[in-house]
């Protein structure tokens, strides 16, 4: 006897099986053999109950199976290009200086001509290391900018990020940037970050006038800065500008200081985790030198609770309340973006930090952010047209514009790029710091696990305000890895 139904079972069995198929395409990969077992879960539920009844069941068995497989994230809240609505690719990055910086420009280029938007947020510095957790989660980015270091090899190895290996080795890539810029962006051998920012040393920037009015010049030894501190003291002058309101503004005081004193091996062994790495003679000797700092008054009375991210470090050094501040070269922009006068005036200057006498490590060596790194999710929504907005960072209007906001691109060409341009004098000087360095260490708080980043800012908060003692420091480090 024929089942009446069976026709009509029969169509709905190739409606549903079209829609697992749209599915399929729309997911994240599903585990093997997930969309096989759903069909085989059907076609057992359609020889037990025929008609509509099977149907009902099918699609209680495809939800509870695509939840269990957790194929729920990531299904796309549009449509897909061509079908009557552009597609949105969001990019998460660290705000810029400026009201039109070159990434805010690479957007609306990109959206003028794509067919698919990209809708750029931007975070300041602390908050985005907490936004940077939700990567991979549906409320997250399809396309990240990172600092590189322990976060992005954690992503990487989780299967969270697209190889770009690929793309990495595209020639307007692989021939446009520097070796030592994209090997920021290789974990095991894969590439997972591409450049997308200026090169950022942290260097000691200090006010000309101010130095002028005093008769000093900018120190080249560590002593010579120690003299300066007590200098500006007895003008009232705060000596050096720092936002202590955030623990990273002093962790270039201690990390300059132990490369100075131990040498580039000191951040390599606290980099890798090896034993004793916290508390080596020179690691020691650096919190030593940085509580004291802030003892001697040389940070002034109320760094700790000063801000950065607010501009309110910056404006010290603008206005002349402050002689010295020790930033990356990002400083230079965030000056032209907040306090253009200053910097047009010519009072804006930079040295390197300064030898330390008797040290181990070369005076040309440099801490900082080598660059920042564009990432993409894996199986984010418009795959290929991530890619291209990624692959646009290598575009020459997105490195000239990088060029007039006061950056400097980790490429081949910078030289060339920078000559003749309004800000070629700073930006000639910081690619020869880079290109000449022997060591470019990535900041300590990037380049550690999580976990250990947030105890070492932490810590260093409790240093500079002599709540602990160097040793107690190099213990509470020693136990947080």
């Amino acid at each position: 006897m024929v089942d009446e139904e069976g026709p009509v079972d029969d169509r709905l069995a190739q409606e549903l099986a079209a829609t697992l198929t749209q599915a399929r395409d729309a997911l994240p990969a599903a585990a093997p053999g997930a969309v096989a077992a759903i069909r085989r879960r059907y076609r057992r539920k359609r020889r037990q109950r025929a008609g509509l009844a099977s149907l009902a069941v099918a699609v209680l068995v495809l939800a509870v199976t695509l939840t269990g497989a957790e194929l729920t994230r990531g299904v796309p809240s549009v449509p897909p290009v061509g079908e009557g609505a552009r597609g949105t690719i969001r990019v998460w990055a660290i705000t810029q200086p400026g009201a039109e910086p070159a990434l805010r420009k690479l957007v609306n280029r990109y959206n003028r001509s794509a067919e698919v938007d990209v809708d750029l947020s931007t975070f300041g510095n602390e908050e985005y290391k907490e936004k940077l957790r939700e990567v991979g989660s549906p409320e997250g980015p399809d396309v990240f900018a990172s600092w590189g270091g322990a976060h992005l090899t954690g992503l990487a190895r989780d299967g969270l990020l697209a190889d770009l290996t690929p793309l990495r080795d595209e020639p307007r890539i692989a021939g446009r940037f520097l070796p030592s810029a994209l090997a920021g962006g290789v974990v095991d051998g894969r590439q997972y970050g591409i450049p997308m920012s200026g090169t950022h040393p942290v260097v000691l920037f200090y006010h000309k006038g101010v130095f002028a009015d005093a008769g000093v010049r900018p120190p080249r030894s560590y002593a010579e800065l120690l003299s300066l501190v007590e200098t500006f003291k007895a003008r009232r002058i705060t000596p050096i500008a720092l936002g202590g309101a955030h623990g990273w503004t002093e962790l270039m005081w201690v990390m300059y200081l132990a490369e100075r004193i131990g040498g580039p091996g000191t951040t390599a062994d606290i980099v890798a985790g090896r034993p004793g790495a916290w508390s080596k003679p020179a690691v020691v000797q650096a919190l030593r030198e940085a509580q004291a700092l802030a003892a001697r008054g040389a940070f002034g009375t109320d760094f700790a609770s000063t801000g950065y991210d607010d501009g309110a470090a910056s404006g010290e050094l603008a206005s002349g309340r402050a002689a010295m501040q020790l930033m990356g070269t990002w400083e230079y922009p965030t000056q032209l973006a907040r306090n253009p006068d200053f910097v047009a005036d010519g009072d804006l200057g930079f040295v390197p930090f300064p030898a330390v006498s008797g040290g181990a490590g070369d005076p040309a060596d440099l801490v900082g952010v080598p660059t920042h790194y564009f990432s993409m999710v894996a199986g984010g929504r418009y795959r290929e047209a991530a890619l291209e907005f990624v692959r646009a960072v290598a575009s020459d209007d997105y490195l000239d514009d990088l060029v007039a906001d006061g950056e400097v691109p980790p490429v081949s060409d910078a030289a060339d790029r920078l000559r003749g341009t309004q800000h070629g004098g700073f930006g000639t000087s910081v690619h020869e710091l880079v290109t000449r360095a022997p060591s470019y260490a990535l900041a300590w708080d990037q380049a550690l696990a999580p976990a250990a980043a947030t105890a070492l800012l932490d810590n260093l908060r409790r240093l500079f305000e002599a709540e602990l003692t160097p040793e107690q420091f190099a213990a509470a480090m020693s136990e947080a890895g």
